[in-house]
């Protein structure tokens, strides 16, 4: 394994931009991907695996594990931070990504859980919360 070993939550489109972004500009490996059980209609994605949200402490290890929501926009954004909770409550420890390419400066003060795409600019003296995605 070459990087700290990452799941995302969620398979859909932004899974797999997030796979993307992970992959190629973060010190992160994606090994899998998970979904709630209702939702799951794959069992691999990207050559990686698609396992159950229910059933994620089984697959991977709590503690040694980060993982990202990787949702849009669905009910409003609740499903990413419910999401959230139940796979931190689990565990699990969350992700973030910053864009290399994105101009963050040294003393923004970053929540946990975000993303953060290239071409933003966070100016000084700036603080994100938690869950937020910057486009």
């Amino acid at each position: 394994m070459s990087g700290k070993p990452l799941v995302l939550i969620g398979d859909g489109p932004f899974a797999e931009i997030a796979y993307e972004y992970f992959t190629y500009d973060s010190d992160y490996e994606v090994i899998g991907f998970t979904v709630e059980r209702e939702y799951l209609k794959r069992t691999s994605l990207l050559g990686l695996p698609v396992v159950p949200f229910e059933e994620l402490d089984q697959h991977f290890a709590p503690k040694t594990h980060s993982f990202y929501a990787a949702l849009v926009y669905t009910q409003g954004n609740k499903l990413r931070e419910r999401l959230f909770s139940e796979a931190k409550a689990k565990g699990f420890l969350p992700a973030s990504y910053v864009s290399s390419r994105a101009f963050v400066w040294r003393n923004v003060v970053l929540g946990e859980h975000c993303f953060i795409f290239e071409n933003n600019v966070v100016q000084p003296f700036v603080t994100i919360g938690s869950n937020v995605i910057l486009w």
